[in-house]
C-alpha cells in the first residue's frame, strides 16, 4: 500500500501525523510518500520524500501522487490529509482489513471535525453502526484500490483546488458494481482546513473555497456527469443510514 500526503508550510503537523502512523505495525509493509507542495515559508517536513517547486494545490498534488502510484505495483493508495489525528495504533491495519473483507474499491474511516461544524456530507459522520456501504466519500482520507485508479488515470485539471475529486470518483464508480464504504469502527479527528486557516496559507480560506467551488461547478455543469453530480451531492446532504444501512462486518 502507498500512503501519501501533501505538506504546504506545515512541517510539524505533517511529521506528527506520520509519527502517529508509524505506531501501527502494518506501516512497515507500506511505502510512505510525503510530497512538499511548494512550501515557501518554512523548512521541509523531516518526513518529506518528494518535493514540488511550486504549490499545485490539492488536486494537482493528488495527480502527482496518482502518477507515481500507477508506476508502482501497489494495490491500494491511502491519500491522507496532513491535519488528521488517529486514536490507538491500528488505523492502517483496521483500514486494510475492513477494505479487503468488504471488497471495498473505495474506503474511508468516519470523520469527526475538531470544531462545532461537522463535515457537510453526512455519510462521513460516525453513526455508530459499523461498516456502511455508501455511494461516495468525501476525500479527507480516501483508501482507493488500484482498479479504480487505473480507470481514472488522471483527475480533471480544472479540479486543481481539490473540490470535486471525490464526486468525480463517485461518478466514475456509479453503476459499475464496485463498492464504497465508510467505517464507524475506524474514526479520525480532522483539524478541518488547518493549513488554510493559518498565516502560511497561499490565500484565505473564503477565497480558496470560492475558487474551488466555482471551478468544480463549472467543470461538472459542462461534463457528462452533470445530473449525476447533483444527484450525489443531494445524497450526501440528506444522507441517513436508517433504514437502508447494513453492517457487513
Amino acid at each position: 500500500m502507498l500512503i501519501a500526503t501533501l505538506n504546504y508550510n506545515m512541517p510539524q503537523m505533517t511529521d506528527s501525523m506520520v509519527e502517529q502512523l508509524r505506531r501501527d505495525p502494518f506501516f512497515s509493509r507500506c511505502e510512505l510518500m510525503v510530497v512538499d507542495n511548494g512550501s515557501d515559508k518554512t523548512e521541509l517536513a523531516k518526513s518529506t520524500t518528494h518535493r514540488l517547486d511550486e504549490n499545485v494545490f490539492y488536486g494537482g498534488g493528488f495527480n502527482v501522487v496518482l502518477e507515481y502510484f500507477l508506476s508502482s505495483k501497489h494495490d491500494y493508495l491511502y491519500f491522507l490529509n496532513n491535519d488528521l489525528i488517529f486514536h490507538g495504533i491500528s488505523f492502517l491495519s483496521t483500514s486494510i482489513r475492513e477494505a479487503k473483507s468488504a471488497d471495498a474499491a473505495v474506503y474511508s474511516p468516519s470523520v469527526i471535525n475538531a470544531s462545532a461544524d461537522q463535515c457537510y456530507w453526512k455519510q462521513m459522520w460516525n453513526w455508530g453502526i459499523g461498516l456502511r456501504e455508501v455511494r461516495w466519500i468525501d476525500f479527507q482520507c480516501p483508501l482507493i484500490r488500484r482498479d479504480v485508479l487505473e480507470t481514472i488515470q488522471h483527475y480533471p485539471d480544472p479540479l486543481i483546488y481539490g473540490w470535486g475529486l471525490d464526486l468525480y470518483t463517485g461518478c466514475i464508480m456509479d453503476g459499475t458494481g464496485l463498492k464504497t464504504f465508510v467505517s464507524d469502527n475506524n474514526t479520525v479527528c480532522h483539524l478541518n482546513s488547518h493549513t488554510l486557516k493559518s498565516d502560511k496559507a497561499p490565500m484565505g480560506l473564503n477565497d480558496y473555497c470560492h475558487k474551488a467551488s466555482t471551478l468544480q461547478n463549472q467543470y461538472f455543469f459542462h461534463s457528462e456527469y452533470k445530473d449525476l453530480f447533483y444527484e450525489l451531492r443531494k445524497y450526501g446532504e440528506s444522507y441517513s443510514p436508517v433504514p437502508n444501512a447494513r453492517n457487513v462486518v
